[in-house]
């Protein structure tokens, strides 16, 4: 079994990084269910899954959303369990419905997924 450090996700240069509290029980494939469901009622389609760096965030799950598949930009969505972590990229050079969508899907999941 891996056990997580203590990690937090830090804004970069060329990226803010939005931190949503999740309840910490969640499995990657269900998360994977919310985050189609939400994604969906958003105007928001799954265009790619994979995954971080696992010697960084061993087991964890990473979403390429997009307006649709042609769109322009892209929103990253990972999914740490065993961290505990839940975040949302925003790069700065994104276009404009990135950083729209990124705000309202972090609301959304908020309260979707709010915290025991």
């Amino acid at each position: 079994m891996t056990t997580a450090r203590r990690v937090t996700i830090k804004d970069t240069d060329n990226s803010k990084n939005i931190p949503v509290e999740i309840r910490s029980d969640m499995t990657l494939d269900e998360m994977e269910e919310v985050l189609t469901n939400v994604g969906t009622d958003l105007g928001l389609v799954i265009s790619h899954v994979t995954t971080l760096g696992s010697k960084k965030y061993p087991g964890n799950r990473h979403w390429h959303f997009k307006q649709d598949l042609k769109s322009k930009g892209c929103l990253d969505v990972t999914y740490w369990p065993i961290g505990h972590l839940f975040w949302i990229t925003i790069r700065n050079y994104e276009p404009e419905w990135v950083h729209r969508a990124g705000r309202d899907l972090a609301l959304t999941l908020e309260k979707e997924l709010a915290a025991d």
